[in-house]
Parts: structure tokens; sequence; C-alpha cells
């Protein structure tokens, strides 16, 4: 086979599964583009799957990812794999994220990273940290494990597991808890933080430090040194002789 006929099977077979690819997508009313160094696809029936490798981004309406490799696969090309220093941004829900590997199953709208992650909500001003998300996007319920660090302002929580409802900006804490405030520490078998309000609720064995706010007095309240001469044995005796 000359060179001149592999780059026209090449042609065909990409032209082939951009009509399939457009095809599916249209029935979802959905828009997916997409870019990298190389490009594999298999559109058989039974099996869908392409797979973008090296510098590879994918647009899902308003989620952009990019990552080493991104994976495409299922009915209607429903599962999204990206594996190796993942990141992007959904423009819609108004968060960037970074993992090292996310699964998207675009039919229940549900988010899964794993690695080191960190994702950056600015919508609601707080950074996250953890091992692993699930981010359900339709619910904006965010379910964290493993290390995890909420950050917003003054507030800072630790946790082994972690329900962030975005919607409510409610957070629920549990796995050895602990949220730091202005210098306080708080403690306990869960704790729920309204990062709105700042509001904090401590449920089960509870301990906690916090630090008295001193108010120095007023110049004016201190105690004066006495500018008075001390009296002389002398002067102390004349005195009490004419008493």
């Amino acid at each position: 086979m000359t060179k001149r006929h592999k780059n026209f099977l090449v042609k065909l077979n990409l032209f082939i599964f951009i009509s399939f690819l457009s095809i599916s997508l249209f029935a979802e009313k959905s828009t997916i583009t997409f870019k990298a160094d190389s490009v594999s696809a298999s559109v058989s029936k039974n099996k869908k799957i392409t797979k973008l490798i090296g510098n590879a981004v994918i647009k899902l309406d308003d989620l952009e990812m990019k990552a080493d490799s991104i994976e495409i696969s299922g009915k209607d090309y429903r599962f999204v794999n990206a594996t190796g220093a993942v990141h992007g941004e959904d423009k819609k829900q108004g968060y960037t994220f970074k993992a090292d590997f996310i699964k998207f199953d675009r039919k229940t709208d549900i988010v899964i990273m794993s690695g080191q992650i960190e994702l950056n909500d600015k919508k609601n001003d707080v950074t996250i940290t953890a091992e692993n998300v699930e981010y359900k996007k339709k619910a904006e319920i965010m379910i964290m494990r493993y290390d995890v660090k909420i950050l917003k302002k003054e507030i800072e929580c630790n946790s082994m597991f972690a329900l962030y409802n975005r919607k409510e900006s409610q957070l629920e804490l549990t796995g050895k808890p602990s949220v730091k405030k202005s210098g306080d520490k708080f403690q306990a078998g869960k704790i729920t933080v309204n990062l709105e309000t700042e509001d904090i609720a401590l449920d089960g064995r509870v301990s906690g430090t916090v630090q008295e706010e001193r108010k120095s007095k007023p110049a004016s309240e201190e105690k004066k040194p006495d500018n008075k001469p001390a009296e002389s044995d002398k002067t102390k005796k004349e005195n009490e002789k004419n008493e």
C-alpha cells in the first residue's frame, strides 16, 4: 500500500468518525470539539471509542478539559476519561479543577476525580484539596474523601470526608474533622459549617481552643506615678510630735 493510499484511509476514517460523532451529539443537543497530537477512533456499532493522545483538549458545551490523554466511549459517547495532568474549567458551574484522573458521565452529569485534586469554586470563593471527589453537577453537591482541606477567607476545614452543597454553601465534615477560624480551633465527631454566614455547629465529642481578645486600657486610666517627694525621717518625727 502506497503512502498516498494510507493518508487517504486515515482521512476517510477521521471523516467517518466525525460524522458519527456529529449525529450522536445532535441527538443529545450537545457539542463536543477536540484536538490532540494524535487521534485513534473505532466507530463500530458495539464499541465506539475515540482516543486523544498528547496535549489533548476537549470542549463539552461550557466545560473545557485538558490532559495528556482523553478517551471518549460508550453509546452516544457517554463517558469521557482524562488521564495525566488533567486540568480545566466549567464556566457555567463556576469552578476550575486539577487532578490526575477524571471520569465524566455525560448522561448522569456526574464527575469523578482522583489523585492530587485542586478545586477552585469561584462562585463561593472556596478552595478545596482532596484525593477523591465525586461531583453531582445537577444538584451541585460534592462528596470529598481523604485528606480533605477546604479554605474560605479566615476559615480552614480539615477532615477525612466532607459533603459540600454549593447551592446552600453548606459543608458537613466527618472523620476527625477540625475547623480553624481567626485563631480559634474546634474539633468534634461531626462539624457543620455555613461558609456564607460562617456559623459552625459541633456534634459528638467536642473540644477546642478559643483565643480571648484582650483590650488595652486607655492611657487616661493607667495609674499615674506619684511625683511628690518622699518625707525624710526628721520631717516624719516632727509631724508626729505636733500631733
